[in-house]
């Protein structure tokens, strides 16, 4: 990991339609200042959301940030894009109130961030240690932390579709395996859950262009799937965005059984919470995941 701060060299600009809204839509990153974090600015309303845990609105099936009554949604590929490759400091300028989905993965993203490169700034960064062994569960999701040198993820998802079925990822974070083997996992729907989402006004951007859609056995994508487990990978790919919102580089293990953006936040929000970040450093050594925990492909 990275010492100092670092933010984008050039703006960098994308454009899309928006996952759940369903309107064209575009995003610019541009350079932010020393200890900015990242913040989304509404260009529309002139509304700044930071990206913090404080903020999150919403979860259900995409991570909303809200600052009074102004919202911005989907926000959760673009922060991965920017935790994985190690960027600290941005402001992303929205013109409406969801991010363009693009390909579905943060794949775009991390490619035009590592095109550009990094800008070092001479402020160090502030890293949040796990330092004990500890578990979260909620609603058949579990997560285990545990210390460990640097950021360390294993996920593992469970669906009844045999096309996805059993599969995990595991992953040390760097920028170079975030770019090749995270960034491209695109997200992913059941095939008899759009019409409900749809009756529900979200998913009206979705598309096979942006999506995987599974059906029992088959993958509806005619040009199949980027890795064998691409599910557990956008779901390890979530998980990251969703830390993000820490403000902080983390430095931890984390085993997270079928995980999502509900159970991702609380697993910040445990992180975020003062009594946590005032506890003293453990006299633990860092290691890998909890000794009593096996997962099985």
């Amino acid at each position: 990991m990275r010492v100092f701060q670092h933010t984008i060299s050039n703006s960098l600009s994308f454009s899309g339609v928006g996952l759940h809204t369903g309107v064209d839509t575009s995003a610019k990153i541009v350079p932010a200042g020393p200890d900015t974090g990242i913040v989304f600015r509404r260009m529309d309303t002139g509304t700044e959301i930071p990206a913090t845990v404080e903020n999150v609105a919403e979860t259900a099936y995409a991570t909303v940030l809200s600052a009074g009554r102004e919202k911005i949604s989907t926000v959760e590929h673009f922060l991965a894009a920017l935790y994985g490759m190690e960027i600290d400091n941005a402001v992303i300028e929205v013109d409406g109130p969801e991010l363009p989905i693009l390909d579905g993965s943060a794949l775009e993203i991390s490619r035009a961030i590592a095109s550009s490169g990094p800008a070092r700034q001479d402020v160090r960064r502030q890293f949040l240690r796990v330092w004990e062994n500890d578990k979260i569960r909620q609603n058949g999701s579990m997560v285990a932390l545990s210390p460990a040198v640097e950021m360390e993820i294993l996920v593992t998802v469970d669906f009844p579709a045999s096309a996805i079925g059993r599969q995990w990822a595991k992953f040390t974070l760097t920028p170079e395996n975030f770019l090749k083997e995270i960034a491209p996992a695109r997200t992913f729907v059941l095939r008899e859950q759009i019409d409900a989402l749809r009756a529900a006004g979200l998913a009206k951007g979705g598309s096979l262009d942006n999506a995987i859609v599974v059906e029992g056995d088959k993958v509806h994508n005619t040009e199949g799937l980027r890795f064998p487990n691409e599910f557990a990978r956008h779901k390890l790919l979530d998980f990251i965005g969703d830390i993000a919102l820490l403000g902080h580089p983390v430095r931890g293990s984390f085993l997270a059984i079928r995980p999502g953006h509900t159970m991702n936040h609380a697993v910040a929000g445990y992180l975020a919470s003062p009594s946590y970040s005032a506890s003293p450093a453990p006299p633990v050594t860092p290691g890998k995941f909890p000794v009593d925990i096996q997962v099985t492909a």
